[in-house]
């Protein structure tokens, strides 16, 4: 963890999840690039809750005590 963020992946030879994990009790960014290995291929996920698209190039931002699933897309 960094700045008491989390992140795990979950995955199978289709799908790729991502799962960022805000502890903190400030709004944290997580620079894609530390996760370079799992997430090569891909260039954006998909907010599994609400839908919206998130550029994997850039910082993701996550507010304080909330988690972030993403549904990875190449």
């Amino acid at each position: 963890p960094e700045n008491n963020v989390y992140v795990y992946f979950r995955y199978d030879d289709n799908d790729t999840v991502m799962v960022v994990m805000n502890n903190s009790d400030q709004d944290q960014s997580v620079e894609p690039k530390r996760f370079a290995e799992r997430i090569q291929n891909y260039r954006k996920g998909k907010d599994a809750l609400s839908g919206v698209s998130v550029d994997l190039t850039n910082a993701i931002f996550v507010k304080s005590k909330s988690t972030l699933v993403l549904e990875l897309e190449k």
